[in-house]
């Protein structure tokens, strides 16, 4: 299972149950959304799928999460640039 870390800019940092620490770069979305991402560990192959917000200032931070909870909004999906592993203990 991973576990998201942190998340800042375009970048998710993550833990994963085999033992490795990693990265995941994103492409941004063109505007304010909810973003769908496959989060994978290139270590063992574990994958989850975690949606992510971005947004430019609190009402429509507020705004996406409204929409998400009614599953009345649109989501985006982005494609991760770069997929890294940071420390394996494996």
């Amino acid at each position: 299972m991973l576990k998201v870390t942190k998340h800042e800019s375009n970048t998710i940092y993550y833990t994963c149950d085999c033992g490795a620490r990693g990265m995941c770069s994103l492409k941004p979305a063109n505007k304010d959304s909810a973003i769908v991402i496959d989060l994978r560990c290139p270590s063992c192959q574990e994958t989850e799928r975690i949606t992510i917000l971005q947004y430019s200032d609190e009402d429509n931070r507020l705004e996406l999460l409204h929409k998400l909870k009614n599953r009345s909004g649109d989501l985006a999906w982005v494609p991760s640039i770069n997929e890294e592993i940071l420390y394996d203990e494996g």
